[in-house]
């Protein structure tokens, strides 16, 4: 079984935007996907993964993707994602600090309903 994320299936942090913190969100996931886009990151390889399984000779290969929406492991993630790239999100002008500050107020309140990628699990077994 292997695992991983598939961010172009699902590129927004607030899937049903109606508020500015949303937007704000939203904006903030898209510039962390180009920033990882820049860095040569495949964002769909999540997808590839049952293709890839076959590809290796494993037979009976399934896959599933689980989207995670108002988990509440997203808020840690998110917060940690935002410490973790801060500088580079506005070094590339992506958000200002006041940006990022609004939106870690934003996400630490809980009013977000914020998706994280789709997590694709694939698996297979060899022939035999």
């Amino acid at each position: 079984m292997v695992e991983d994320a598939d961010p172009a299936l699902q590129p927004l942090s607030c899937l049903d935007p109606t508020t500015d913190a949303e937007e704000l969100a939203n904006r903030i996931r898209t510039g962390f996907r180009a920033l990882l886009a820049g860095r040569g990151v495949d964002l769909a390889y999540g997808r590839t993964l049952p293709r890839r399984l076959r590809d290796a000779g494993l037979v009976d290969v399934g896959a599933e993707a689980f989207i995670a929406l108002r988990h509440p492991a997203s808020v840690t993630l998110e917060l940690a994602t935002i410490g973790m790239i801060r500088d580079q999100l506005v070094e590339h002008s992506i958000a200002t600090d006041t940006d990022i500050d609004r939106h870690i107020a934003n996400v630490a309140s809980g009013r977000l309903d914020l998706a994280q990628p789709p997590l694709v699990s694939a698996w297979g077994r060899r022939p035999g």
